[in-house]
């Protein structure tokens, strides 16, 4: 088992965050609000930090890039997509990418669990308690930002008075 670097904690703490930032804008019933976006550009950064982060983590194959990090730059074009058809009005298109990217946050977390030999697996199996503390404080800070941004951002729509970014009306999803 490899040890905890400072490169794999940030890769770590930030994918964790991703996690929960991108299920709570995924399951909000209003999109284009300044919360969405405000939730939306930190999930962002944290996608980037954690796609970005891996180009340094080789554990799979040291010394050498593997398959994993094809997926990180699949995932930076789709985040980047993302925000450009979102800049552009294109909201299918952004939830896409979006969508896509989330998942494949999801798949890469359950690919990390699922393998016992894993870091995350063994850090568990090692000191549960200590791991699970850690993870419910990550957890709980991405839900207390979006608690406090939702609270101070309520539903304000950030370019139009009810409506997206390109004035088309904000409705709640059913």
């Amino acid at each position: 088992m490899h040890g905890w670097t400072p490169l794999i904690v940030v890769h770590a703490v930030a994918a964790t965050l991703a996690m929960v930032l991108g299920a709570v804008n995924l399951f909000r019933r209003r999109r284009g609000d300044l919360p969405h976006r405000v939730i939306g550009r930190t999930w962002i950064g944290a996608m980037y930090v954690t796609a970005l982060s891996s180009f340094g983590i080789q554990e799979l194959r040291p010394g050498r890039f593997s398959w994993i990090h094809a997926l990180s730059v699949l995932t930076l074009i789709t985040l980047t997509l993302g925000l450009w058809n979102a800049r552009r009005g294109r909201v299918a298109a952004h939830a896409g990418n979006m969508i896509g990217s989330y998942l494949g946050l999801i798949g890469a977390f359950i690919g990390v669990v699922a393998v016992p030999s894993r870091l995350i697996p063994q850090a568990f199996q090692h000191n549960w308690l200590g791991m699970a503390a850690i993870t419910a404080l990550i957890v709980g800070v991405g839900l207390a930002f979006v608690a406090v941004v939702t609270r101070l951002l309520g539903g304000h729509v950030a370019r139009a008075a009810d409506g997206d970014a390109v004035g088309r009306p904000v409705v709640p999803r059913t």
